[in-house]
């Protein structure tokens, strides 16, 4: 489950993408209330999925040019499949690769998010360069992620799952040319776990590229 979560891939990344889905739209409504999408942005989501909630940002607001990457490539072919319409039009584009080398040019984004991926950066240091460097200055990044408490209630987060406090997330983004911002807490619905009832909280964490 770890190493699908981490990767999804095949037949069961498949069901996997389908099980974020419902274990994940409380979180992408939470951090679309915090971003606060403008007209005529452009915004990159790093880890999108099955890309069933891409609609959910052009309901937001007008002219938004919204970029996704994932790196993997079973969710990347579900995902352009899930948004046909859009990318016709050319509201969206979808890539295949990694955040930690991205194929975009310099200050391209006004906002780039993410919803529990950090966990899974064996190089956080990298990723966030990179980042920095796709960002327009003054532009925000927004990573959603549970936090450790709630996290290691979920068995399988012993296996390949890398947690931070924010006092450790501050400095990954200070080294990397990042200013904190803000932290917005969230309580999400119970969730059903194996039968088990969790209480489960949520941090968007804001960070932003100086001018």
């Amino acid at each position: 489950m770890a190493k699908q979560l981490r990767r999804p891939n095949g037949a069961m990344g498949s069901r996997v993408g389908n099980m974020m889905n419902k274990a994940n739209e409380f979180l992408y409504d939470f951090t679309l209330s915090v971003m606060q999408p403008s007209s005529g942005q452009s915004i990159l989501e790093i880890g999108f999925g099955n890309g069933k909630f891409f609609d959910k940002f052009f309901a937001k607001a007008e002219g938004l040019k919204v970029t996704g990457l994932d790196f993997s490539e079973t969710m990347f072919n579900t995902a352009k499949g899930n948004n046909k319409e859009n990318m016709e039009s050319g509201k969206l584009s979808l890539h295949f690769g990694s955040s930690q080398q991205m194929p975009f040019p310099d200050n391209s984004f006004d906002k780039i998010f993410c919803i529990n991926v950090i966990y899974f950066w064996d190089e956080p240091h990298q990723h966030l360069l990179e980042i920095c460097r796709v960002l327009k200055p003054g532009g925000r990044f927004y990573a959603t992620v549970r936090t450790k408490e709630s996290m290691l209630k979920m068995p399988f987060t012993k296996y390949g799952f890398t947690f931070y406090e924010t006092d450790k997330w501050k400095l990954q983004l200070t080294d990397a040319k990042l200013q904190f911002v803000e932290e917005r807490p969230a309580d999400e619905p119970i969730i059903d776990f194996d039968g088990d009832k969790l209480l489960v909280q949520s941090l968007c964490v804001v960070a932003e590229k100086g001018n």
